[in-house]
């Protein structure tokens, strides 16, 4: 089975806002209408269709998590990792810091964490519903399961399990990994980690341009011990519970410990290092010497991702469109999905921006002239006006008329007006069509 075929299929649907299923009380994601039965068997057969969602209970999947990573030595964790930082997909990046999360956790029982009923003080795990298919998508196009959480790590073994082999390491992967070592040791002093975030992904270093997955990266390897401090050691080191790695020095750090406290002054731990990754050449590389990458990008799993396009219907033209730039007056049709339409009224233009106001009505297809109805779309009982740039130029955004009156209410303008692009109009709608969030 095609993983790029699955994995585009479910982009499609996982990119979309999710809606609200009280029957079930979970955010499900809607199937594109336009979805092939071709495309939706595949996904059938390959066990990764959309919302399928599980309620892992705390013992078994600790249980479940020992049996998996007992399978696994420590080598050939090591070999995925640096597998899955380019010939193989990000998936395989999270043996290692299951391996070593395993391996340091103690057995232990389900403990509430400062009051919660929820989530284990000693592992993090959490009592909620999981949809199994997103956990694989993520894990395959944008990288481990974060703070270390054994749900995920359980999900993405089982996922491994299903191979027949296992990854090993290309020359290219062992040189990736150098770099970003290199990356890291080259740092200035007291950089964080976004920093080095930063760094790396100007250096192109994994083939993905996502922020989120360089810093998953950067958390994993702190997970381990390689980016540890001597106050908030890495697994490799010794055991540290979800509480402990909790523990920020700001409410504005967003990754925890060891991570959350290291910086580039500290450096890698090198004897960690060594520890785990024993006699594989971890020396510094030249950046600007950068060898032709196996496979090329366009054949990594991410790489063929980017190049793929969605089919898209193309629009009809509504024959009171007319020609020439935004101007008061003017209403454009808004796409939320293929066989979801509203509109906006333009009020004014000022500058680059458009000041816009939805109207009222939900469409099965781009709507006309004559079927716009005459009243604005509140929010809250309350008008709602946004500046959106881009109007013009924005796929899915659509003029349908031209030289419309506004329609007549006793409600004020809005005090406060927004600013937005286009692209958001669609997101943006949510807040006044609340019925848009349970349409299936």
């Amino acid at each position: 089975m095609n993983s790029i075929e699955q994995l585009w299929a479910l982009q499609q649907i996982y990119q979309s806002d999710s809606y609200y299923d009280a029957q079930t009380d979970l955010y499900l994601h809607r199937i594109p209408a336009n979805f092939s039965t071709d495309t939706l068997d595949m996904l059938k057969r390959s066990g990764h269709m959309p919302n399928q969602f599980v309620c892992p209970q705390h013992d078994d999947i600790w249980d479940t998590f020992y049996s998996l990573t007992d399978t696994w030595t420590l080598s050939e964790a090591v070999d995925a990792f640096l597998a899955g930082l380019w010939s193989a997909p990000f998936l395989w990046l999270s043996a290692l810091s299951a391996k070593l999360l395993a391996q340091a956790t103690p057995k232990h029982s389900f403990t509430p964490y400062l009051g919660s009923t929820t989530i284990c003080t000693v592992c993090g795990f959490q009592k909620k519903s999981v949809d199994t298919t997103l956990l694989w998508h993520q894990h395959m196009t944008s990288g481990l399961p974060l703070d270390g959480d054994p749900v995920g790590y359980v999900y993405a073994l089982q996922e491994m399990a299903k191979s027949q082999q296992r990854p090993t390491p290309t020359n290219y992967d062992l040189w990736t990994f150098r770099a970003i070592l290199t990356v890291i040791r080259q740092m200035p002093p007291k950089s964080r980690y976004s920093k080095v975030r930063d760094a790396l992904q100007k250096e192109k270093l994994l083939p993905t341009s996502q922020k989120g997955t360089y810093c998953s990266l950067l958390e994993a390897l702190a997970l381990i011990g390689i980016l540890d401090t001597p106050a908030q050691p890495g697994m490799a080191t010794q055991f540290t519970s979800y509480q402990e790695r909790d523990l920020r020095p700001s409410v504005r750090v967003e990754v925890q410990a060891p991570l959350a406290w290291w910086n580039s002054s500290i450096g890698i731990n090198e004897l960690t290092l060594k520890k785990i990754f024993g006699e594989i050449d971890c020396s510094c590389v030249c950046l600007t010497d950068r060898p032709t990458p196996i496979p090329p990008l366009p054949q990594t799993i991410t790489g063929a991702l980017k190049t793929k396009k969605a089919p898209r219907k193309k629009l009809p033209t509504s024959p009171d469109a007319g020609k020439g730039p935004v101007q008061s007056g003017d209403v454009y049709a808004i796409r939320i999905r293929d066989d979801i339409w509203i509109s906006v009224y333009c009020h004014a233009v000022e500058g680059s921006y458009t000041i816009v106001e939805y109207l009222d009505g939900i469409f099965s297809e781009m709507p006309m002239k004559e079927q716009l109805p005459n009243v604005f779309r509140l929010r809250d009982n309350q008008r709602w006006q946004t500046k959106t740039s881009g109007i013009d130029r924005t796929s899915g955004v659509k003029r349908i008329a031209r030289n419309i009156p506004a329609p007549q209410t006793d409600l004020p303008a809005p005090d406060r007006i927004t600013f937005s692009t286009a692209a958001n109009l669609a997101h943006l709608a949510g807040w006044c069509f609340h019925e848009l969030l349970s349409i299936k």
